[in-house]
């Protein structure tokens, strides 16, 4: 027998298409039913079905969205279309995606469904017999996938790549091409929000996205490299490439899927493209350019679209860079031991500053000095503390981490976790010392004299005047001073714009930012940035 499954939000028309024919007679069995696109998908995965029968317009996700996600998991899965008349439009985009053949609703007969049914039997049982004989039908989908990676592998020659491609239905031509690669930003902290659901799940959404965000202008291989990286070959418009505009477009595309991605799965997308090569056997130097872009995320930072022309110039970087001597790591134990976290701190900020400032160091050897650093911490600290990352070790916490700015952040939460343990038990804080903790960790944020107090369970008045008493100077001019002072490191040590600098100190308007900051420095920041 044949399993079908139908897939229509109406329950009168699922009811309709059960009776409409006497279906085991003709060789078939209803084996699942749902009401839109996603039960389906839920629905597919279980029964294994050889026949989707579809609607198109269905809440929550359509038909045509359900079969580009149904091809990535039924290999040899046949589809017809159920629709309206003024649904025509729809139907032809299905048929592109290989929807053997639809059926007008308000025209259905039984006639016509047993005619529809008896070529579609045509079709599964030759992909059976094909089957039984040790050839595969694979999907479109993955050959082109297996393809292409074969190619900037090295695997495969142009000449048999040129010749397989012809068989596959692509839009993509040898002429001027470009690869694009797309990597997802703090890619463990997204994939445990799919440990229970299946990577696949995440493969298919984003790839989904990509197909409907990319314009139909652009001719298009979407190929999947992990659950976290993905690549997208492209044709740039010819004209373009002669005038040399292409980069433009090509980022403004990338552009789009970030926002995309960031609006629809809340992802944050790193995207590196290459530049323009000529003929298929060029994608393969085009792949290295375009992972090249993406790798140097690590030092100009996520969320963002780096051209591998603008990377090419850079530096050769020094694997065996070394930013610590023997005589400031003596140091820097000291006043680990010595309990004297401003000291500790500033240490690391100075090893951020050196790094900002050398060109030349590798994130191998970055990566490293942030571990030593760890280490030390850790040593000379030894009480128990709360990791950053819950669950994994701070060796574990520095790989997974993305850029140069992340690793910093978490060796500053790392120190300031461990002196907090370590002197919790000796020093019992006054109320002044607990909103101290509070506005150093969490100055970024909307904190106010209200807020802290009621977060260590004080009377505000009270708080207001003991604080001045403690601390020399009231809450909010305190609160200033330590965001003014994180806001001349980032803007001595970070590659980011001056108005991302008054977002990530806490101020949302960067006017009053700049006033302020200028009242208490003397200078605007960006005069400060250029002293």
């Amino acid at each position: 027998m044949i399993k079908v499954l139908i897939v229509e939000d109406e329950l009168l028309m699922r009811i309709g298409i059960k009776s409409i024919i006497p279906w085991e007679e003709h060789g078939f069995t209803i084996v699942g039913e749902a009401s839109n696109g996603k039960e389906a998908l839920e629905a597919a995965e279980k029964s294994r079905p050889h026949l989707v029968i579809t609607d198109i317009k269905m809440p929550v996700m359509d038909g045509i969205e359900f079969i580009r996600n149904a091809a990535k998991v039924l290999d040899s899965c046949q589809y017809v279309i159920l629709s309206c008349l003024e649904e025509f439009q729809y139907v032809k985009e299905a048929l592109k995606l290989g929807a053997a053949d639809y059926l007008i609703k308000s025209d259905l007969k039984p006639h016509q469904l047993i005619e529809v049914l008896d070529r579609i039997k045509g079709k599964i049982q030759n992909d059976d017999s094909l089957r039984r004989n040790g050839n595969f039908n694979k999907s479109v989908g993955f050959l082109k996938e297996s393809l292409f990676k074969e190619l900037i592998s090295g695997l495969k020659s142009e000449k048999d790549f040129i010749e397989e491609l012809k068989q596959l239905n692509t839009r993509l031509q040898p002429n001027e091409l470009s690869v694009i690669k797309l990597s997802i930003d703090r890619f463990e902290k997204v994939r445990q929000k799919y440990v229970e659901k299946d990577e696949k799940l995440l493969r298919f959404s984003v790839v989904n996205i990509l197909e409907e965000m990319i314009p139909p202008k652009w001719n298009k291989e979407i190929v999947v490299e992990s659950s976290r990286e993905y690549l997208l070959f492209v044709n740039p418009e010819p004209e373009e490439v002669k005038s040399g505009t292409y980069k433009h477009s090509l980022d403004k595309l990338c552009q789009k899927m970030i926002e995309a991605m960031k609006d629809f799965m809340n992802i944050s997308l790193t995207i590196g493209f290459s530049s323009v090569v000529s003929g298929f056997i060029g994608l393969k130097a085009a792949y290295k350019e375009a992972d090249t872009a993406v790798r140097n995320r690590f030092f100009l930072g996520a969320g963002r679209t780096i051209c591998f022309n603008d990377v090419k110039t850079m530096p050769e970087r020094d694997n065996h860079g070394n930013v610590m001597g023997r005589e400031e790591e003596r140091q820097f134990r000291i006043a680990l031991e010595s309990l004297r976290i401003d000291d500790s701190m500033s240490f690391i900020h100075s090893i951020c500053r050196r790094i900002a400032q050398n060109d030349h160091l590798s994130e191998h050897a970055i990566r490293k000095t942030y571990i030593r650093l760890i280490e030390l911490i850790g040593t000379h600290l030894p009480e128990a503390a709360p990791l950053p990352e819950a669950g994994k070790t701070p060796y574990e916490g520095i790989l997974e981490l993305d850029t140069v700015q992340e690793l910093q952040e978490y060796t500053e939460s790392y120190l300031v976790d461990r002196f907090k343990r370590q002197t919790a038990e000796t020093d019992h804080r006054s109320y002044v010392d607990m909103a101290i903790d509070i506005i150093m960790e969490f100055y970024a944020e909307d904190i106010s004299l209200q807020s802290v107090a009621n977060q260590i369970n004080v009377n505000p008045s009270y708080l207001s005047r003991v604080f001045k008493q403690e601390a020399g100077d009231n809450f909010i001019r305190f609160l200033t001073k330590v965001r003014i002072d994180k806001a001349k490191f980032y803007l001595e040590t970070k590659n980011i714009k001056v108005y991302e600098v008054a977002e990530k100190v806490g101020y949302h308007n960067y006017t009053y930012f700049s006033k302020i900051f200028k009242k208490v420095v003397g200078v605007s920041p960006e005069e400060y940035r250029c002293s």
